[in-house]
Order: structure tokens, then sequence, then C-alpha cells
């Protein structure tokens, strides 16, 4: 059971110390600097990031009794020693104090705060996990969706009016109650009711490359709208009970129009629902997630963008290809495939000039165009050049070559899309290294699971 005492202190103008100069410390800082303490840090050690702050620093080793004179302090160093002789001295002198992640050296505890406005909620866990603290806090944040606090700002200048019309404590009592149910009623459940839209980049191909972050945006999710190259497993497996929406684009195929989605996306938050739009790769890297991301804020949609593993880096190290190198490549150039026709957007003589490996989406299909505008340019027709099909999914394939060799080499080949290019001499470094590569076993089994789907194929259609 938790018996502690909600309490929130005022700390303006107040001296704080803080024991420590690393990262935990730094957070403490922040928080501090939230209740505008007048603040003291205390460490030989002072990170590049706390510096700056406006606080006092001293560079030196905590000695016993140093948190004299103080209103609060926290000890956040990696020394237990001095963490439990902090506590000590504190104890003494009557002065509540926080040890990081030692609740029994702790004698109050600062909790996940959310703050809108004026509005400010602390969410204790009693130090037994702080992690599902924050977790409970940004689901506050979510609910509250920056209207709360505006909501607050209308019931003080009405609660004003009330105290100086009303004498009685009770009737003041029961029209702030009233006061407070309509504007529930008129403004907060309105806005409230309005979901938010997370943008998940669902990596490369293989399932197990998508962030953490993504995964649980998609495991608490309503509506998921997925395309054509997101694994099956991540929509289908993660979380059965979301309602799924295919928004696949694959040419050749009826595909769902850009404004179509969009329209899906608003409205499915507008019905107050947690809705991820799930994209190969990573959302902002060809995916056109910026338009999405337009379109949602337009329409004052609430969203978030979770980023993910790009097509070009995860089929690139997949095989041993490193896009930059300090011996061959400084930069590494992302490019559409989409415009490489000769009356296309590309300028190749830059291109060709860079010090830069090159990959390109969506670009076999325009590998002509491709070798020739970069030969023709002053780019090396012997520079190694790798196309990499189904990247870190199971059957992933390479081809490799040079600028001058491809086209002829790629006849009687079949290779298909999706396939990302990669130019450069970084190619090099798959033939050294590809025997010491982990390599899938013949009788590896997809971690999908029967769903009756044609998964090798990027088609999500159910049998």
């Amino acid at each position: 059971m938790n018996t502690l005492l909600p309490i929130f202190i005022k700390l303006e103008n107040e001296p704080c110390l803080v024991v420590g100069g690393g990262k935990i410390a730094q957070q403490k800082i922040k928080q501090l600097l939230d209740s505008k303490a007048d603040i003291t840090v205390q460490s030989l050690d002072i990170s590049d990031d706390i510096r700056p702050l406006p606080i006092t620093i001293q560079k030196i080793a905590y000695q016993e009794n140093d948190v004299k004179g103080y209103k609060l302090v926290i000890a956040a160093t990696d020394n237990e020693n001095v963490n439990r002789q902090v506590y000590v001295d504190c104890q003494k002198n009557d002065i509540p104090v926080n040890v990081v992640d030692q609740p029994e050296l702790c004698t109050f505890y600062m909790g996940s705060v959310f703050q809108d406005g004026d509005l400010k909620v602390a969410v204790s866990t009693n130090g037994k996990c702080p992690s599902f603290g924050k977790f409970i806090r940004d689901h506050i944040q979510n609910t509250s969706k920056g209207v709360w606090g505006k909501a607050l700002e209308k019931l003080a200048l009405q609660r004003e009016k009330i105290i100086k019309s009303i004498s009685s404590y009770s009737q003041k009592q029961q029209v702030m109650e009233k006061l407070v149910n309509s504007t529930k009623n008129k403004f907060i459940l309105k806005q409230v009711k309005r979901g938010k839209v997370f943008i998940v980049g669902a990596g490369p191909g293989d399932p197990e490359l998508i962030t953490v972050k993504g995964l649980q945006a998609i495991q608490n999710a309503d509506v998921i709208l997925h395309d054509a190259l997101v694994h099956p497993h991540l929509v289908f497996e993660i979380n059965p009970g979301a309602e799924k929406i295919f928004v696949g684009k694959r040419e050749g195929k009826h595909s769902v129009s850009q404004e179509t989605i969009q329209s899906l996306l608003i409205e499915a938050a507008n019905q107050g629902k947690r809705v991820v739009r799930l994209k190969g790769g990573d959302p902002f890297i060809f995916g056109r997630g910026a338009e999405e991301a337009e379109a949602l804020a337009k329409a004052g949609i609430t969203f978030e963008v979770i980023a993910g593993v790009t097509a070009g880096i995860g089929a690139a190290a997949g095989f041993g290809i490193p896009l930059t190198s300090r011996n061959e490549a400084q930069s590494t150039t992302l490019i559409t495939g989409h415009q490489c026709e000769k009356n296309g957007k590309h300028n190749w003589k830059a291109l060709a000039e860079l010090d830069s490996t090159l990959v390109f989406y969506m670009g076999v299909k325009n590998i002509s165009e491709i070798v020739s505008g970069l030969i023709k340019n002053g780019k090396s027709s012997s520079t190694p050049l790798a196309i990499v099909q189904n990247g870190t999914m199971v059957n992933q394939e390479i081809f490799i070559s040079t600028l001058k060799n491809v086209e002829e080499e790629l006849e009687g080949t079949n290779l298909k899309t999706p396939a990302v290019i990669i130019i450069g001499e970084v190619v090099n470094h798959h033939q050294r290294l590809q025997k010491y590569m982990n390599s899938i076993p013949a009788d590896y089994v997809d971690p999908v699971g029967d769903f009756g789907f044609d998964i090798w194929k990027n088609e999500v259609v159910v049998a």
C-alpha cells in the first residue's frame, strides 16, 4: 500500500542542492528549474549538458554536512558511499532528501509529472517502478491533448467572479461543481474525444527491426493503416484486436489514393481512436509521411512520428556493406529512382562528383538511366554496385556488379522489387565480410505464423 502523502512544495528562490553532475542529475536539475528553485550542483565531473544551465556549479567532492543551509537535496552520483553520506547528513539536519534509484534512502519521491499550464499532475509508484509512473503520466498527457490547461484558465476566471458574488461557502461549492460539470461536458470531453495518430516506421522488412517505441504504438492501437511492404507479423500478430486497413501502393495494381489515406487517418482520430499509420522503412524517407503529417496538422489532429530503419540502411547492413567508411565514403546520399528518366530532376553531374555512397530507392526499372547519367558525368565505370532484393527478409538476395557491367549481367536474372541499389567502393566490403556474416538456416521458420498470406510477394491478401 502506498502510504505517501502527496504534497506540492514551493521552491521558488529556495536553495536546493544536487550532488552529482551526470545525466540523471541533469534530469533532476531540470525538474527543479521548473519550480524556479535556486540550484547548486556539486560534483567533480560536470557534463557538458549541465554547464549552460542557470545554476551554481561547485567542482568539488562532497564533504560531510555540505547539505547544511539547503531546503531540499538530491543525490545522483554513482558512488554508493557518497549517496549514503548525503542521506545521513540530511537526516541529521532535517532536510528532505532523494537519493536516485534508492528508495530506502529517500524521504520524498519526485514522481512523474504532467503539466499543462497551471495544471500539474504527479504520479507516484512508491519507488517500485518509476518507468510505469512515466507510462501513466504519458497516458494522462495523451488524454489531455493540451486542452485541460485551457479549461482550467476559463474555470479560474469564472471562480473569481463566483467568489466575489457569493458569500456562502456551500453555495460557492455547488456553483463551482455545476460549472466544472458544464465545462467537462461542453469543452473538455468534446476535445478529448479526439484521438491521436502515430506515424510509425516498420523498418526494412524483418519484423524484429522495428523500434521498441514503434512496437508499443502498434500494441496500443485501435486502428492500423498499413502498407504492402510491412511484415504481416507486425500487423496481425502484435495487436490482433485492432482494426486493420490495407492502404498499400503496389506498381501495376489498384492503390488507395494518398488523399483517401489522409482522410481515413483524420476520420479515425476524430472518433477518439489511437491510430497507427504503419509504413515500411522510415516514414519520412520516401514514405510520404510528411504529407500525412501536414494533413493531420491542418485538421488539428495530434500526431507523433516514430522513426524506423530505412530500407537502404537495413539492406546494406544485412550484407555487410557500410554506407560510410573512413577510407571509402564520408557520406551517404539517398535518392529516389522514380525520377531517373533522361528529362528527370536529378543533377547527374553533382551526383557523379560526390565522394559519397549513392543509394537509389525504387530504381531497378530505371537502372539504365542511372548508369548512363553517372558514367556520362564522370563516375568511373568500374565503380562497384550492389542491388539488394527483399533486404533483411529471409529471402533476401544480393546482386554484385559494376556500373559498366550491371545492365548486361542483369539480363536473364529474376531480380524483382522491392530492391535498393547501392553504388560506391563500400560495396567491396561485402566480398570480404560475407563469409563471416550470419546466414539464415535452411530450416528457418518465419515468426509470422500461418495467416494464409503470401508474405514474400509483399502482399497482404487473406487466403
